[in-house]
């Protein structure tokens, strides 16, 4: 019985050390919240400079992390879409990415795509994802990471950041 007791209160240390290096992140602000992700403290983040813009979060291996909202409409994401794979196709070279997969963070629905591609500037190698979900607001929850090929650790913390997403 004493090693049971001992065992869940070392879990339960644990678990709140860990959420002590999180954050919760509400978009675009906390009084006008689309969503909420969940991220480590150690990313920096960047603020959007005006509505519509993405916020960044920098991971300390180098992955990036960005998200904001669209309009809630076919045209919108369909617009959305475009200008990511035309962003990616003007940053980077040799992209191979896989099929859409759907994605229901937060009971939201959406879908997402991943691959990997290099870079034109510095012909690094990278891992790349994208995805998308509906929100209760009526809007689209966008996001997309970036992190070097052999990032896995950031790559892991990207996916869980794009996972926690919640909407009010």
């Amino acid at each position: 019985m004493k090693n049971a007791v001992i065992a869940i209160l070392a879990l339960t240390i644990t678990h709140a050390a860990r959420c002590a290096d999180m954050q919760t992140i509400a978009y675009p602000t906390v009084k006008e919240e689309s969503f909420e992700i969940t991220a480590p403290k150690n990313w920096e983040m960047k603020q959007m400079e005006q509505e519509g813009d993405y916020f960044h979060l920098l991971g300390p291996t180098g992955a990036v992390f960005s998200f904001r909202t669209i309009d809630g409409n076919n045209s919108s994401m369909d617009k959305a879409i475009k200008e990511a794979m035309g962003q990616l196709k003007d940053d980077y070279k040799d992209i191979e990415m896989g099929d859409a997969q759907d994605w229901t963070p937060g009971g939201l629905k959406g879908f997402y795509i991943a691959g990997s591609a290099v870079g034109k500037k510095e012909d690094d190698k990278v891992r790349v994802g994208m995805g998308w979900a509906a929100l209760n607001d009526g809007k689209i929850a966008e996001f997309w990471f970036v992190a070097d090929h052999d990032d896995d650790k950031g790559i892991a913390v990207a996916e869980k950041i794009a996972n926690s997403l919640k909407a009010p």
